[in-house]
């Protein structure tokens, strides 16, 4: 918003010094022949009233804007409060997030509270890719996600076209931070749940009685499970049941394996494949939009004999 206001005022002043241009050009036009060529000597030139007024009103709305812009405007990045051992902060969703860079310490409970207020459907479910949290944000609520990071880095959040994007900057945790663990047993059991990923988030292949990993996929906002685990060496079955209709939804593609799939909206479409390595490999939608992983763990022995 800062930046639209500021480019139209830099138009406005622009347009006013071209008009002033256009006077004085207009004015020695219309002089005499005598008079114009004594205004090659540092004649002094009388512009109108108006000309001077909205040269003034627009240098002073420059520094107004600067003043703003630099002292009052609000910080696009926030340190996390503590309160009771969770470090907590507010964050607005309205074309984008504010603010869109949080700091938190290393080692200790994270609640960040969303506020929709913007009711475009980009916006309308946030993610956390490396804490597996994904999440709905319905519109003018809050909504409280937590999680622990003892590990200090940069870690992103975006919304579910990811589009729209955030920062989480966990710090080294200092001495005052390391003295106030969790003593309890009911912080514990708070914490507890969300170390491990949410059932509807990672699944394990189902092995038929012919020998095939097989999982259902539902595609509606995004996959779920969005992460499915197979054994190397095993054909894999994955049934994607499409419900959303977007168009981005029209194609799967597996990378790895060369394939690129048509989505029939309200039907299941299978999609069959061997992994011969361990390793993660990517499915996505057409436009590369939505994501999900196709985690592939050694073979056990039973399954190798």
């Amino acid at each position: 918003m800062s930046k639209v206001i500021l480019s139209s005022i830099a138009s406005l002043g622009l347009a006013f010094t071209v008009a002033s241009d256009r006077v004085v050009a207009q004015m020695n036009h219309e002089m005499p022949a005598t008079e114009r060529s004594q205004t090659t000597q540092f004649r002094r030139i009388e512009q109108p009233f108006w000309v001077k007024g909205a040269v003034t009103t627009v240098g002073l709305g420059l520094i107004g804007l600067e003043i703003w812009w630099f002292l009052l405007s609000k910080p696009k990045s926030q340190k996390a409060e503590a309160h009771d051992g969770i470090q907590e902060v507010g964050i607005i969703v309205d074309g984008g997030y504010e603010p869109s860079r949080i700091l938190v310490n290393a080692g200790q409970r994270v609640r960040l509270n969303f506020l929709r207020r913007d009711p475009s459907s980009c916006l309308e479910e946030i993610r956390l890719p490396d804490f597996h949290i994904a999440k709905n944000l319905p519109l003018n609520e809050v909504t409280p996600i937590e999680f622990t990071s003892d590990k200090p880095d940069t870690y992103t959040f975006n919304c579910g076209m990811n589009m729209f994007r955030g920062v989480i900057e966990v710090q080294p945790t200092d001495s005052t931070a390391k003295a106030t663990p969790a003593t309890n047993s009911q912080a514990i059991h708070q914490i507890q749940p969300e170390l491990s990923l949410p059932t509807e988030s990672a699944i394990k292949a189902v092995k038929t009685p012919e020998g095939t990993q097989e999982v259902t996929v539902t595609v509606e906002k995004g996959y779920k499970p969005e992460r499915v685990i197979v054994e190397a060496g095993q054909p894999v079955k994955l049934d994607f049941q499409r419900h959303n209709l977007s168009k981005c939804f029209d194609k799967l593609l597996i990378p790895d394996f060369d394939l690129a799939v048509d989505l029939a909206p309200n039907q299941t479409t299978s999609v069959e494949f061997t992994p011969k390595y361990p390793g993660e490999y990517q499915f996505t939608c057409g436009m590369k939009m939505y994501r999900g992983v196709v985690e592939v763990k050694p073979a056990t022995q039973s399954s190798s004999k």
